[in-house]
């Protein structure tokens, strides 16, 4: 007889029955929840590429998504957490300008969600206005960024 309460191990990470889109949204929604990203860094940030050889950065909503890439090319790296604002004002025009695009939730098994900066931040943003017409108290502590502050285009 099989043990009902036995664990199977599981190596692989799955968002259930979710699609792309449904993954990215919720990706969106607990960065801004928990106000931080989270990145592999040794020397220098975790990067990956697409098959057509576009440079990606890798970054996950949570550590222990983060964890399961910390081994082969990457096992000297460490979690970095990134706080939301530094990401939306250092990191995100870094990888714009260096045509980079970002790497959501990256499994083992090489499955991710593949946006750009840009895209990134417009969808951020409509997010946050939903946020703050909802509850603009959330803002007052300045962990979440002012919708109106987030610049989507460069600075020149």
């Amino acid at each position: 007889m099989r043990n009902p309460y036995q664990r199977q191990a599981s190596h692989s990470y799955s968002m259930g029955n979710l699609t792309a889109k449904e993954q990215y949204n919720q990706f969106i929604a607990a960065t801004v929840a928990q106000g931080k990203v989270y990145g592999l860094y040794h020397d220098g940030w975790a990067l990956c590429s697409t098959p057509s050889g576009l440079q990606t950065l890798a970054i996950w909503q949570s550590k222990g998504l983060a964890q399961l890439l910390i081994k082969d090319k990457w096992v000297n790296h460490e979690i970095q957490e990134v706080a939301l604002i530094p990401f939306i004002e250092k990191v995100i025009p870094y990888i714009r300008k260096h045509n980079t695009r970002l790497s959501l939730n990256l499994t083992p098994e090489g499955q991710n969600i593949l946006v750009s900066g840009r895209q990134f931040l417009i969808d951020l943003k409509a997010h946050l206005y939903k946020l703050y017409l909802a509850d603009p108290e959330l803002f007052k502590s300045e962990q979440l960024p002012l919708p109106r502050r987030i610049r989507l285009h460069d600075r020149n």
